[in-house]
């Protein structure tokens, strides 16, 4: 109990520290009605933590119920302010520089086990001979059995120079492997694929925005360049969730002039900052394509918006995400390693429209001016550099909407299961000489191969309708319905069983895409899994189409002729 009063009494003391600091604030803003806020706030955080700590039923954990509180409180604010500690610093480490100490192979969940998709080249798992459908069972002698993902992440990771022992299960071989691997530093790319899917076009995809990000792009360009003259460039931003500010403006530069308007920031507590490249650009002048889709957030709309602003290129594909809130970190215990991360600012294109959304507001009692701004509302004009109309409030929109088409609920329910995964796996373990051909066509055989696979699996799936029909059939019953009504129910049920049955059959063409991608990854890596999905890509298409379209590329973009 004597620890317990120390520890409440520390609290308190920095609760009342805080608050004179608020409470001052306050009173040179000359807010009487705020310092009775924070002063009663305050009062009430102080007493329901040593009225707690001094009266539950079992001994509480001064500690953890100061954390309790912590994130509790933030919980409240936006997805993206955050506490957190160590292992939560080396993920801060990896989203900023793109580097971790570790054994450098992908890895999913497969069946609740922990399995390998991949291992990346020049990495330790790499010239171990780690494979891609290996099942990790042991890390360091414990069971993987009952790790959740993340966990297993965590314990394959580690210092550089440290060393893991790691207990493999590979399709095909009877005894586990062992390997004792050292954990060297592993560098995430950036830039994931740099190739000319054509003559004269060049397709770069930028996957995240670390440091390196603004570095790794000119540098495929510029090896590019060594193999042909680029006439037209496409940067896939798709699915790339974001990162530094200062990379976004980085990738931005290689195709804006210098000293150009990329992104602006500002907020209640922090004033206007403007963000111009500083360097002539790698393409100024060759017409360009950025694709963006829902995944496409924070520095992806940055460099897509100031993009579509100052007419640079044409956007192509839907919508992006919202994501236009600035974090900083803020160190709370450096020997922990103990972070706040705060939502510090909002992000605006250079014609000055909101890249947030409005709904990041998780609890809008804690916030002091609710009124709908300006900001928000999406009809309102803003202009581009050659006066196009767009608008803000929420993502980029992009210049050419075309969507790449969804996966139906048969194929949703392959995918997520991993049956593509496991059937390529198995299928090269039976036919190793597979492995030396640079690409393997699915033919009709290997696709009744994976049909056999999948119907002895007895996959079931929900068309959409059928649980409503379900529960209709249900109270047409309870309810003592005419025969008609549920003899009509029933035979809606039928004939969606029959659409089930006859659904491998229906997306046997996509089936044999996806088993393709499937195949070209196993054998040649990532990037020869990229360079068998783009053939079927519809954005990619429309992208080449838009760009070998000169005069209407021109007309997307307002350009006087």
């Amino acid at each position: 109990m004597k620890r317990m009063n120390r520890v409440a009494w520390g609290v308190a003391i920095a609760l009342l520290l805080v608050s004179f600091f608020w409470l001052t604030n306050a009173m040179q803003a000359g807010d009487r009605d705020i310092y009775y806020k924070i002063d009663k706030g305050l009062f009430y955080l102080k007493e329901v933590f040593e009225t707690v700590s001094r009266n539950y039923v079992d001994e509480v954990d001064p500690e953890g119920l100061a954390k309790a509180a912590i994130h509790g409180m933030l919980e409240d604010f936006d997805p993206y302010t955050v506490f957190y500690e160590d292992p939560g610093s080396q993920n801060l480490k990896m989203i900023t520089q793109g580097t971790y100490g570790g054994l450098g192979m992908e890895i999913t969940m497969q069946r609740g086990k922990v399995t390998v998709i991949a291992p990346m080249d020049d990495t330790p798992a790499k010239r171990a001979g780690i494979q891609a459908g290996d099942v990790i069972s042991k890390i360091d002698g414990v069971s993987t059995e009952t790790m959740t993902l993340e966990e297993a992440s965590q314990k394959l990771r580690g210092p550089v120079g440290t060393q893991v022992t790691i207990e493999i299960q590979r399709p095909g071989i009877v005894e586990p492997i062992v390997l004792t691997l050292t954990r060297e530093q592993i560098v995430i790319k950036d830039v994931t694929f740099a190739e000319f899917i054509e003559p004269g076009t060049a397709y770069v995809r930028l996957s995240r925005f670390s440091e390196k990000a603004g570095k790794e792009l000119k540098q495929a360009i510029r090896d590019l360049q060594q193999q042909g003259d680029i006439e037209r460039f496409i940067l896939d931003l798709r699915g790339n969730p974001g990162g530094l500010l200062t990379s976004a403006v980085e990738v931005a530069n290689v195709f804006l002039p210098q000293g150009e308007l990329v992104v602006s920031t500002h907020g209640v507590h922090e004033k206007e900052n403007k963000f111009y490249t500083r360097e002539k650009p790698l393409l100024p002048n060759t017409p360009l394509v950025v694709l963006i889709n829902y995944g496409s957030a924070s520095a992806s709309e940055i460099v897509a918006g100031a993009i579509q602003d100052l007419d640079r290129g044409v956007i192509v594909g839907t919508h992006s995400f919202g994501k236009g809130l600035v974090q900083k970190v803020y160190p709370i215990d450096k020997i922990t390693q103990a972070y706040l991360k705060i939502t510090t600012a909002k992000y605006y294109t250079p014609s000055g429209r909101l890249i947030q959304k409005e709904d990041y507001k998780k609890n809008k009692e804690i916030f002091v001016d609710l009124s709908d701004s300006l900001e928000y509302n999406k009809k309102i004009n803003y202009y581009t550099r050659n006066g196009r109309v767009v608008h803000g409030g929420g993502g980029i929109k992009p210049d050419v909407e075309v969507n790449n088409p969804e996966l139906d609920p048969y194929l949703l329910k392959l995918s997520s299961r991993g049956y593509f995964f496991r059937f390529a796996v198995d299928y090269l373990t039976k036919h190793p000489e597979l492995k030396a051909s640079p690409q393997l066509a699915v033919n009709d055989s290997i696709l009744n191969a994976f049909k056999v696979m999948v119907e002895k699996e007895k996959v079931t799936f929900e068309l959409p309708g059928e649980k409503q029909l379900q529960e209709f059939l249900k109270v047409a019953r309870d309810e003592a319905y005419s025969d008609d009504v549920q003899d009509l129910i029933q035979v809606a049920l039928q004939k969606l069983d029959q659409e089930k049955k006859q659904a491998f059959d229906k997306d046997r063409e996509t089936i044999r895409q996806i088993l393709e991608a499937e195949f070209a990854e196993k054998i040649g890596g990532s990037k020869a899994r990229i360079r068998q999905n783009l053939k079927y890509d519809q954005q990619v298409k429309k992208a080449l189409e838009v760009l070998h379209d000169l005069p209407a590329y021109q007309q997307i973009l307002a350009v006087q002729q």
